[in-house]
């Protein structure tokens, strides 16, 4: 299996690094860890190419969804009745 770094991914979807990083901590991309040293200042993080993949299929279908818009109800036609008490 294939892995991105960040920097790849932010490339690939022209943005910055720091939308990437936020998407990983929001919980949006799956993405692992590969530092293992314990006191490790900074993260090292690698996402696979199917996480990626899977991630763009959900934004996807969830845009579409987004795009269709609900069919308004039509206002209640009133007559001048209504606006004058007899």
């Amino acid at each position: 299996m294939q892995t991105m770094t960040v920097a790849q991914l932010a490339d690939f979807m022209q943005t910055t690094e720091e939308a990437v990083l936020n998407k990983i901590h929001g919980g949006e991309i799956v993405a692992s860890n590969i530092n293992t040293k314990p006191n490790a200042q900074r993260p090292r993080w690698r996402i696979l190419e199917t996480d990626f993949a899977a991630f763009l299929v959900r934004t996807r279908f969830q845009s579409a969804v987004q795009t269709e818009k609900p069919k308004r109800a039509r206002a209640k036609r009133t007559s001048a009745k209504d606006y004058f008490p007899a």
